[in-house]
């Protein structure tokens, strides 16, 4: 297997390129790391939302998520929504900004590693220091290795969700593990009505007993979005989209104990004016710090400790067999 390691430029941002035969990630340090573009090289696909019309400028920090470029893979540590500080101590109510802070900052890459891309970034409201590595396990898989150390004196609570928002058509299912039978609605004012509410997976009734395909995204004209779980105490390891008319798809996979929930966000028009999908796999149950402190659902790292875990990342098309067996 041949990996191809270059530096390289992205909407006019300096970036690194990672790629096999197969697969092409582009990266850009300035930018929180984030992960531009997930390029199928065999079928001519691109799999993440681009900016658009959008400028791509770095991040100050503080920044809503939604008054930015809006596209690609970012990392969200250590919270999702804006919050507090939860935890009793020397952090207690300190300011953490809306999407974490991590997207917002820039990286340092390992450039002495010849085939693959390892970033670091320091914390800024607490003493913490982050890894994501990324590695291609063959031409069209690829590891993603994550650790965050703690390296103040207390322990950090935390929680960190993947963010990679994507493209999708009226062909686009997501799909799930059979074991997921329901889901939790927790944005409220959407057709899913009231946060906590449970719904069956995947065909949902609306309050005027409608049905929402939720494994689907419809147009931008339905200015409408959702935010939902799979339930925190059902094991999920796996999600992956699927493309029915092409037979494409991409599948996320990680170890249900060191990532135990499973969020999906989907855009129709109301914030991204392309149809949207996010796959938010998560340590924290739900998207506030204080939220899943609360609920006593977070990652704690305790003082000179480490936190580690992984995402797989499979592309595949009809000759690679179903996303759900890849």
């Amino acid at each position: 297997m041949r990996i191809l390691k270059a530096e390289t430029t992205w909407r006019g941002m300096p970036a690194l390129a990672l790629e096999s035969t197969a697969l092409r990630l582009v990266i850009l340090p300035q930018l929180g790391a984030k992960i531009a573009s997930i390029f199928d090289r065999r079928n001519h696909h691109e799999w993440l939302v681009g900016p658009g019309a959008r400028p791509v400028r770095a991040v100050p920090y503080g920044a809503v998520f939604t008054e930015q470029d809006m596209s690609g893979w970012d990392e969200m540590f250590p919270t999702i929504k804006a919050c507090r500080y939860p935890a009793p101590g020397a952090y207690l109510a300190r300011e953490l900004p809306d999407h974490g802070e991590i997207w917002a900052l820039p990286w340092e890459h390992d450039a002495a590693t010849p085939d693959s891309l390892d970033g670091t970034v320091q914390g800024r409201a607490m003493p913490y220091r982050f890894r994501r590595g990324i590695a291609f396990e063959d031409e069209r898989t690829v590891i993603l290795s994550y650790q965050v150390a703690n390296t103040g004196v207390e322990p950090l609570v935390c929680l960190w969700a993947s963010h990679p928002q994507f493209t999708v058509t009226p062909d686009t299912r997501l799909v799930l593990p059979p074991v997921v039978r329901e889901i939790v609605n927790v944005r409220p004012g959407t057709r899913l009505g009231d946060a906590g509410r449970r719904f069956p997976w995947p065909d949902a009734p609306d309050a005027d007993g409608a049905l929402i395909r939720l494994d689907q995204v419809g147009p931008a004209s339905n200015r409408d979005c959702r935010k939902f779980y799979t339930p925190p105490d059902v094991a999920v390891d796996w999600a992956a989209l699927y493309q029915m008319d092409s037979g494409r798809w991409l599948r996320l996979e990680w170890d249900a104990q060191d990532i135990p929930y499973v969020g999906i966000w989907v855009d129709e028009g109301a914030v991204n004016p392309e149809p949207t999908l996010a796959i938010e796999i998560s340590n924290g149950y739900h998207d506030s710090l204080e939220t899943a402190w609360r609920n006593g659902r977070c990652l704690t790292v305790a003082p000179g400790a480490q936190a580690a875990w992984q995402v797989v990342l499979r592309i595949g098309d009809a000759d690679d067999g179903a996303p759900a067996q890849g």
